[in-house]
C-alpha cells in the first residue's frame, strides 16, 4: 500500500504545522495547519528545524505504548532550532537564539518549551547534529553519571551500544575513563563498534554474551551494566557484576510486566537503578536543567560530540518510522523540518 502524505490547503500559509497520525497503528502520516500558542511564563516558543526520533514514539506510532506507558506520550521528545519569542520571566534566551531541548510534542514547526530544558546550539554543530544530542546523552549521563557514578578504570558493559542511548554512553564512558564492553544486534553495528575501538563486542541477541564477557575480564565480571535487554537476558545481566556492581535499566518492557527479578546475585551488594526520561522530563524539570547545564560545556568544547545519524524530511516520516522499527540504523533517526 502506498503511504499517501496530505497537508491542510492552508498550511503553507499557516505559522504552525504538526506531524500528525490519522489512523493509529498504521504508519501513515499528514502535516496538519493548527493554532499557535504564545509562550507561557518561563517557556521560549522554538521553530523546530530538526527532531529526534526515539522509542517511544515507534511505540505510539504502532498502537504498543500503552504496554509500555501508562500515559501514551505525545509523539517527539526532543528538537533543534531558533528561538522565535520568549515568554514572561525568560532572560536567559533571546529570539533569534538557536537551541536543542527536550519537550513532547516536538514534531511541528514549532514548538514552547520550558526554557529550563534547552541548551545553546554549540557553534560547530548544525541542528541535525544537535538534535541527535538531548535524549540520549540526558539518559546515559544520568544512569551511568548521576545514577552509577562510573569512575575512571572500571568496567562498563554496554548493551545495543551502536543505538542513540548507547552511543551516547560510549563517549560518556571514555569520558570518564572507563573501559567498555559491548554487545550488538547486527553484524554491521558490531563492526561499527570495532571500527570505534571497542575490543569486545559480542551479540545482544545471543545469551553467548554472558560467558564470552566473563572470558574477557578473565572470571571476575564488570562494575556497571547498561541494560536494555529483556527477560533471561536482563537476569544475565546482573549475573556479570562484580561486588558493589550497578545495574542500570533503561528498558521498560520488563518493569511494566512486572516480572519477576531473583534476588540472589545481590549478594554481591548490588545496586539497581532505572531511567524513564520522559517521567525526569515531566516531573522533575530542575533535574532535567541542571544535567543540561553539566552537558552543555562538553559539547560546547567538543568533549562530547553528535551522534552518527540518518536524517529523513518530515514529508517521509512513514520511512522514517520503518526504518527504526527494522533496527538496522546506527545512531540515530532525525526528523528534518523545511
Amino acid at each position: 500500500m502506498e503511504h499517501v502524505y496530505s497537508m491542510a490547503a492552508d498550511s503553507r500559509r499557516a505559522s504552525r504545522v504538526e506531524l500528525r497520525q490519522p489512523h493509529p497503528g498504521l504508519l501513515e502520516f499528514e502535516l496538519a495547519a493548527v493554532a499557535p500558542e504564545p509562550p507561557g511564563p518561563g517557556e521560549v516558543t522554538v521553530q523546530v528545524f530538526a527532531a529526534g526520533l526515539n522509542f517511544p514514539d515507534l511505540l505510539t506510532a504502532i498502537g504498543l505504548s500503552a504496554a509500555y506507558f501508562e500515559d501514551p506520550p505525545r509523539p517527539g521528545l526532543e528538537c533543534a532550532g531558533v528561538v522565535v519569542a520568549a515568554g514572561p520571566g525568560v532572560t536567559e534566551f533571546e529570539a533569534g537564539a538557536r537551541v536543542v531541548g527536550v519537550v513532547e510534542g516536538a514534531f511541528a514547526s514549532t514548538v514552547n518549551v520550558p526554557a529550563t530544558s534547552v541548551m545553546p546550539v554549540p557553534d560547530q554543530m548544525d541542528f541535525a547534529q544537535a538534535a541527535t544530542l538531548p535524549v540520549a546523552f540526558l539518559t546515559a549521563w544520568y544512569g551511568l553519571v548521576r545514577q552509577a557514578g562510573v569512575r575512571r578504570g572500571e568496567r562498563l558493559l554496554i548493551h545495543s551500544a551502536a543505538g542513540g542511548v548507547g552511543s551516547a554512553a560510549l563517549a560518556i564512558a571514555r569520558l570518564r575513563g572507563a573501559e567498555v564492553l559491548a554487545t550488538a544486534g547486527t553484524d554491521e553495528k558490531r563492526k561499527h563498534l570495532r571500527e570505534l575501538g571497542v575490543r569486545h563486542v559480542m551479540d545482544s541477541r545471543s545469551p553467548d554474551f554472558g560467558d564470552e564477557t566473563m572470558a574477557a575480564t578473565g572470571g571476575e565480571g564488570v562494575d556497571v551494566v547498561l541494560n536494555s535487554l529483556t527477560g533471561e537476558m536482563l537476569r544475565r545481566g546482573l549475573e556479570l557484576l562484580r561486588v558493589r556492581g550497578r545495574f542500570v535499566e533503561i528498558g521498560k518492557r520488563d518493569i511494566m510486566a512486572d516480572s519477576a527479578l531473583g534476588l540472589a546475585p545481590f549478594r554481591n551488594s548490588l545496586s539497581l537503578h532505572s531511567v524513564d526520561l520522559r517521567l525526569l522530563i515531566s516531573h522533575c524539570p530542575d533535574l532535567i536543567g541542571e544535567l543540561l547545564g553539566e552537558l552543555a560545556p562538553l559539547f560546547a568544547a567538543g568533549a562530547l560530540a553528535p551522534l552518527p545519524y540518518t536524517p529523513f524530511p518530515v514529508t517521509r516520516a512513514d520511512s522514517a518510522f520503518r526504518k527504526m522499527m527494522s533496527g538496522r540504523h546506527i545512531g540515530k533517526i532525525v526528523l528534518t523540518f523545511a
